[in-house]
């Protein structure tokens, strides 16, 4: 039995003696009733009774019915002077007196029974009786400012907790207990009556309150109130932060205003630290240089950085890590594997993003202050997850972690605002997925709180990128100008603020100049433009990133040079249209080729400078350097540059081509620039006139980038089936006639045009040489073979460009300047490595090899010849440092999704892009390559014509032949022959002429007529 004094036990037993003489306590005062004191002596009855509260709980010893019939009269009296239904105290009279009926219905005061017998009130575990019996005490001595009664509280809640451990009341519980334990600290006084420091009981019941809503399902009801509740009781218990010295105040102050100088330093200083520590506190310094490597990231966009931050996070958990460094761990390193998938797009990353920061939100480190925080890197997971499988319950979750985030994080701490940006977001994707304004409503509020006023700060910065999205997509959606007005406000403003955030300026100006051109206003689209590409682009492809660094960067301003040449020529500026394609195409191309080239006018001007120069380009070239050494390079790299400038007549040395240079493109012959974008499609056709070089603009109504995609995955899909083996003749003729409509559409709706504008309306006359010119495509289109577009109608034997002109291609009109800049070897100086190389196993053989070396033969030169196993990288790249002329005869693989990764199979190795644009060859011409794929760039970064070819001519070779798709290997012998014997001929000027003949003469053999087979080798260059 419990402590219940014997004289108390025998009172209760007369009242049910005689209870003509009332129940207990109905007799006395209100005063007494309603006292702290009584409340108190009999809420610790209760207590000391939990072992003999209700019948159910197993291996309990009998109920202490006294105890329970006194607390039940007692909660009945106080009723008698307080509120009815509804309150604490009608739940602790009804919970109680259910024991009575459960055990001695005959109990059961006269009153209260027909009551119970019309609605019997539910019999529940020990565990609610004691939450009961605590929250009415809890709001009393909380009223009475009475600490006895509040510790007495404390203690059955605590015991209730750990009672309904794993149940659904844990959650409430535990969120009582905290809320009980906030108040008394608010009332002790230090470690008097031994409750210890206020300041710790606070970050108590504060983590006890986190964990609470860490147990809460997402969907409770109260979750709400106890998130306010919380929010509340953090901003009447915040403590400033006590500002933190050295790399740590250095991280604070970086989240707190930017400035990423800063994070370079600590980040040093934080590899140093984890050099010199062992064990546990070695695991703890990577946690920390984990953090600061990924928000350099972050900033700068560099995946060197990303790559060491996930190993340094991996091993700091390998190491016995507590509850919360291991969660830490896992967090972070979900957020760093996130940011990995927006870079890369696996999806096997989201996935594992997801489990760890999934693995760091548990309920035994919810009471953490860093719990909130973790939360946070949960949902980005969660909202990046929702944009890939658009699952409702998915941003559900992601609010509901992000709302308990910024309930459980003061405002003082650093990342609050961030949590608030995650949640608005999450908010606008929920609303505007649900067409739920409420939501979008909600977000828009909370972003406009955060912006704050220009100037404000990183954060306000993010905030205003992102209330112009919102904006922007509601103004699309409702067709409500003011919105989109608004967006163009919000997006400028990111985008002139000066920061270090290239990301944020680049989404934003992109943002910027859509919606100033989806307004119609002309002027103000190319001014944001403008911004974009001189200022913006170059600083998000500097020459600090690794070249990984830069495609995946590049990734997010797809189309956006076509876009802004678009708007150029809408407003009658061809010539801007020009330059600004040069700006935003073939940006890592144009780069690489500043690093090339001969320095003969500079060796002339300052032969020391230009000795310099040349080191740091050759050094630039053949790094393998990390970021760190990188950044060194490039420094030194724009510092002689400046100093190269200061010359005379090197003023433009290096600068962005402007047109008095790109005029000179259009010298040789015409150019045909084909800019496909989302506002309109042109041909910007630059050829000489009267007047000098002229940029006419051809619009191509019927070209869209949707339309050219569409006609590209077509003809890429035919022309692969038409090279598997065994198909049948009814799938020959269905997918060639696919490829013959492909060519049509594009004789009729882009090559056509053209050719009629320059007056090349028929083919020329047999033995006539061909007219010159160059294509110059965008987009998905630079993978269409426009020189075999069909320019008749049926019934006519098809008529194809290449019956008209001799057609060559480019990249950009900066590398056909930069090929014409050199000039071609003379004879005497003219050699040529042939290379014919098996794969090895995996990759069916190669049947002509011996025949593609003869071909060779036909060119008159000194000649080294690679076979098989003398075909190495190595041996190969060595041949190219010595020869001018080059015929590779392999296989060629091509990756569609990521172009860098293309390369050619030699024996024991292979030849990647990579390898080819580390070498730096001043006297390389031609290089031949008779390789399937070789030619074609990738859908992905196709404006950045990423391709085995494209590497050679950035190794040093002014002229490539390549192949755009897979190719019968008896016909490669029989076309190189070709040009190679009429390249040797006094009659042929030049690679691409040599190129265009040996077509013609391969159209006349019976097997290869069609342009299955001839249209997929194009020259690429001068």
């Amino acid at each position: 039995m419990t402590a219940l004094r014997p004289e108390v036990r025998a009172m209760v037993r007369r009242a049910w003696d005689a209870p003509e003489l009332g129940l207990p306590f109905f007799g006395d005062t209100a005063e007494a009733v309603l006292s702290i004191e009584t409340h108190r002596n009999i809420a610790k009855i209760v207590y000391e009774a939990r072992e003999q509260l209700t019948p159910e709980r197993p291996g309990a010893r009998g109920v202490d019915i006294e105890a329970v019939y006194l607390a039940a009269c007692y909660y009945a009296a106080r009723l008698k002077h307080l509120t009815g239904e509804g309150s604490w105290e009608w739940t602790a009279f009804e919970v109680l007196f259910a024991v009575v009926r459960a055990v001695r219905p005959d109990l059961i005061p006269e009153p209260y029974r027909e009551m119970f017998d019309e609605r019997p009130p539910r019999l529940v575990a020990a565990h609610e009786i004691l939450n009961v019996v605590g929250n009415v005490l809890y709001e009393a001595g909380a009223e009475a400012e009475d600490e006895s009664a509040l510790t007495l509280t404390t203690v059955i809640f605590s015991e209730a907790r750990t009672r309904s451990s794993g149940g659904i009341s844990e959650p409430h519980i535990t969120f009582n207990l905290g809320s009980a334990l906030l108040v008394l600290s608010g009332l002790v006084d230090g470690d008097r009556n031994g409750h210890g420091d206020p300041a710790d009981m606070r970050r108590a019941a504060l983590g006890y309150m986190r964990k609470a809503l860490a147990l809460l399902p997402i969907d409770d009801p109260a979750r709400e109130v106890m998130l306010a509740t919380l929010i509340d009781a953090q901003e009447e218990s915040a403590e400033p932060a006590a500002p933190r010295n050295g790399v740590h105040g250095e991280v604070d102050r970086y989240m707190q205003d930017g400035g990423q100088d800063r994070l370079g330093p600590v980040a040093e200083q934080m590899r140093a630290a984890a050099a010199e520590a062992d064990g546990i506190e070695r695991a703890h310094r990577l946690i920390e240089l984990s953090q600061v490597l990924r928000m350099r990231f972050e900033m700068d966009g560099e995946l060197d950085n990303l790559k060491e931050s996930i190993t340094a996070m991996r091993e700091a958990l390998g190491a016995p890590l507590n509850a919360e460094s291991r969660a830490t761990a896992n967090s972070f390193l979900g957020l760093a594997v996130l940011d990995r998938f927006v870079a890369l797009r696996d999806p096997a990353d989201l996935e594992l993003a997801t489990n760890l920061t999934r693995a760091a939100c548990t309920a035994a480190t919810a009471g953490s202050q860093s719990y909130g925080q973790w939360l946070t890197n949960l949902a980005a997971v969660l909202t990046a997850r929702f944009d890939e499988d658009r699952d409702p319950a998915t941003i559900d979750e992601a609010v509901a972690h992000l709302l308990h985030a910024v309930a459980v994080t003061p405002t003082t701490q650093p990342d609050q605002p961030v949590m608030m940006i995650k949640l608005a977001v999450a908010l606008r994707r929920r609303g505007m997925h649900a067409e739920n304004d409420l939501d979008v409503d909600l977000a828009e509020t909370i972003l406009r709180q955060v912006a704050g006023d220009p100037g404000a700060g990183p954060h306000a910065h993010l905030a205003r990128l992102e209330l112009g999205e919102l904006l922007a997509l509601r103004g699309l959606d409702r067709r409500a100008s003011p919105d989109l007005a608004d967006a163009v406000v919000q997006c400028r403003a990111t985008t002139m603020e000066a920061t270090e955030d290239i990301r944020t300026r680049l989404l934003a100006v992109i943002r910027w100049a859509m919606l100033s051109t989806l307004l119609g206003d002309l002027d103000e689209a190319s001014t944001a433009y403008g911004v974009a590409l001189d200022d913006v682009f170059p600083k998000l492809t500097a020459r600090t990133l690794g070249r990984a660094s830069q495609e995946s960067r590049l990734r997010e301003a797809d189309d956006l040079a076509s876009d802004a040449a678009a708007v150029e020529i809408a407003a009658g500026r061809p010539r801007q249209a020009l330059i600004r394609l040069e700006q935003g195409r073939g940006v890592l191309l144009a780069q690489a080729l500043q690093l090339r080239g001969r320095l003969d006018d500079l060796v002339r001007a300052d032969s020391d400078l230009a000795q310099r120069f040349e080191q740091v380009c050759a050094a630039l070239v053949a790094s393998q350097a990390g970021p760190e050494q990188r950044r060194v390079l490039a420094a030194e790299f724009d510092r002689i540059v400046t100093e190269i400038r200061g010359l005379d007549g090197f003023e433009d040395f290096h600068r962005p081509p402007e047109w008095a240079q790109l005029s000179k493109a259009g010298v040789y012959g015409p150019v045909a620039v084909v800019n496909v974008a989302r506002m309109r499609s042109d041909v910007l056709l630059l050829r000489r006139g009267a007047r000098g070089t002229e940029v006419e603009v051809l619009p191509l109504p019927a070209v869209t980038p949707g339309e050219v995609r569409r006609r590209a995955d077509s003809f890429r899909t035919a022309i692969a089936e038409l090279a598997a083996p065994g198909i049948g003749s009814a799938e020959r003729y269905r997918h060639d006639q696919e490829v013959k409509r492909v060519l049509r559409w594009l004789g009729e709706h882009v090559v056509g045009p053209v050719l009629e504008k320059l007056g090349h309306d028929r083919p020329v006359e047999p033995g006539a040489e061909a007219p010159r010119m160059w294509w110059c495509p965008t987009g998905l289109l630079s993978l269409m073979p426009l020189h075999a577009a069909i320019l008749n109608s049926r019934p006519a034997p098809a008529e194809y460009a290449q019956d008209r002109v001799a057609s060559s291609y480019v990249p950009t009109l900066g590398a056909l300047l930069h090929a014409r800049a050199r000039t071609a070897p003379s004879v005497e100086l003219t050699s040529l490595v042939a290379v014919a190389a098996q794969a090895g196993e995996g990759y069916a053989p190669l049947t002509a090899l011996e025949e593609e070396l003869a071909a060779t033969d036909e060119l008159p030169t000194a000649r080294l010849v690679l076979r098989n196993g003398d075909a190495t990288p190595t041996a190969v790249l060595a041949a190219l440092r010595s020869h001018s002329h080059a015929h590779l005869a392999c296989h060629g693989v091509r990756d569609g999704a990521d172009p860098s990764r293309s390369r050619l199979l030699l024996e024991g190795g292979e030849l990647t892009i990579s390898r080819l644009a580390a070498e730096r060859l001043l006297d390389a011409e031609l290089a031949y390559l008779a390789a399937c794929h070789s030619a074609a760039v990738g859908e992905d970064l196709a404006d950045e014509s990423v391709s085995v070819a494209s590497a050679f001519q950035l190794s040093g070779f002014r002229q490539v032949i390549g192949s755009l798709w897979t190719v019968e290997d008896a016909m490669g012998p029989l076309l190189a022959r070709a040009v190679y014997r009429l390249l040797a001929s006094p009659d042929t000027r030049g690679a691409a002429r040599a190129l265009h003949r040996a077509l013609a003469e391969l159209r006349t053999h019976p097997r290869y007529r069609e342009p299955l087979y001839w249209a997929s080798v194009i020259h690429i260059g001068p």
